[in-house]
């Protein structure tokens, strides 16, 4: 990919707010673009919109040495030296501004925002509420704006009726998913993504600083993709290798935002071949696997079994698992049955956290 694709798409990565698309693409090609001032201009404005301003000074500092004058850059610099609480440099900067382009808007509110707002309390409470990223370098319009218009446009037309389909297919569509900004790692963390000492732990996957970095990456666009169970093995992986502490950190956190599926919403459900050749990976994973009951225990408020996994058929059994449930269950043991269930590891052995079960009711087909 030449360098001027390479910039053509992360500025376009840049319109669309995907920040950290932005930095990964822009880091892995930072040897073509020794003296490039739109390189440095762009990732900094990306690590400046997630939070990590001080690998945005660095990047603007040395776009400054590139071009000292362009207004984009001063405009991203003065917002810097304003959240800071340093209105002596962002006034500079802002005259700066004004001088070589008068018609700056940003330049004009931001230096009413210093005049009516300048009090150090106050300037912390917009950047705590994020109402200061209204003084941060434009990003454009958004490369979806023109399509959902056309479509709003065409819904318009269409009248009620259309109306009310997209409605319908907007409530079909699942929730938006949290905000992981604060998840994405800064230069020096990702530089940093080896455990310095090995010798007070036991860690079953030892990788490189680029696996560590791209399993975290992996986990975190899995998770936009609702693809929970995939985050969930970038996240084992982690949890289990030799990955920095502030990364292993970061991935137990991520895992408490991941959600419980319904046999209908599970995604990447692992096959019995795959976890026992590796249990740990998968610990957590939910999994929807068939088969038949045996030597099952039943109570008022529990429910636990051997699951021969695969013998629905009553050809093969792929494995022995044990079964267990927290409230009480109606199974038939003559019939065979597909299981959800969460996979838990004890003692070195797996076993599964049922969580919903079907079970023809004349033994048809699952």
């Amino acid at each position: 990919m030449a360098s001027r694709s390479v910039l053509h798409r992360a500025k376009k990565l840049l319109r669309a707010r995907r920040f950290s698309a932005v930095i990964k693409l822009l880091q892995e090609r930072k040897y073509d673009f020794p003296e490039s001032f739109d390189y440095y201009y762009v990732i900094g404005t990306a690590c400046m919109y997630i939070g990590d301003i001080g690998s945005a000074d660095r990047y603007f500092q040395a776009a400054r040495k590139i071009s000292m004058l362009d207004t984009r850059l001063l405009v991203a610099q003065a917002a810097l030296f304003l959240r800071r609480g340093d209105t002596g440099h962002a006034l500079e900067y802002y005259l700066d501004i004004q001088e070589n382009d008068p018609g700056n808007k940003i330049a004009r509110d931001a230096l009413e925002f210093i005049r009516l707002h300048g009090a150090p309390e106050e300037i912390a409470d917009w950047v705590a509420s994020g109402r200061i990223k209204k003084f941060y370098p434009p990003l454009g319009v958004h490369p979806a704006v023109p399509g959902i218009c056309a479509f709003l446009a065409i819904c318009l037309i269409g009248g009620a009726g259309g109306l009310f389909f997209w409605r319908y297919r907007e409530s079909l569509k699942p929730p938006p998913r949290a905000d992981l900004s604060a998840f994405v790692l800064s230069v020096d963390e990702r530089n940093n993504a080896l455990q310095e000492d090995l010798s007070g732990g036991v860690y079953r996957y030892i990788l490189t600083s680029r696996q560590i970095n791209e399993s975290y990456d992996a986990a975190r666009e899995y998770f936009q993709d609702y693809r929970d169970n995939a985050a969930q093995v970038e996240i084992n992986r982690i949890l289990n290798s030799n990955a920095s502490a502030v990364i292993r950190h970061n991935a137990t956190l991520l895992q408490s935002y991941l959600k419980e599926p319904t046999f209908d919403t599970v995604t990447d459900s692992f096959s019995y071949e795959q976890i026992a050749a590796d249990p740990y990976l998968y610990e957590n994973c939910w999994v929807v696997w068939s088969g038949r009951v045996a030597n099952a225990q039943a109570t008022e408020t529990a429910y636990s079994c051997d699951l021969l996994v695969g013998y629905e058929d009553q050809k093969r059994v792929d494995g022995i698992v044990p079964l267990k449930f927290n409230s009480a269950m109606n199974i038939d043991a003559q019939l065979p049955l597909r299981v959800l269930g969460q996979l838990c590891i004890s003692d070195g052995k797996i076993w599964l956290n049922g969580k919903s079960v079907y079970q023809p009711l004349t033994g048809g087909k699952l």
